[in-house]
């Protein structure tokens, strides 16, 4: 869940984002990355632009995560 966790962190902006730019950023590289982006891709948590190698999140999924974020800074 770690990968997941490191390419969220990443998209957390709603924004896309060069694979590259994730790689980098979350420190995952290669097939480790392939095999997590195609994963969130095939249950529709991200999206993700093979021919311009790109992602970022779903409107839902961003949505969600600002919510938590909000819960978690109101419980602080």
């Amino acid at each position: 869940m770690e990968m997941i966790d490191f390419i969220f962190n990443v998209l957390e902006d709603g924004k896309w984002h060069s694979l590259t730019e994730v790689a980098d950023k979350s420190g995952l590289h290669g097939s480790k990355l392939e095999i997590a982006t195609d994963f969130l891709a095939e249950y529709a948590l991200i999206e993700l632009d093979k021919a311009e190698r790109k992602v970022k999140l779903v409107a839902s999924v961003f949505d969600f995560l600002n919510k938590i974020r909000h819960i978690e800074e109101d419980e602080r």
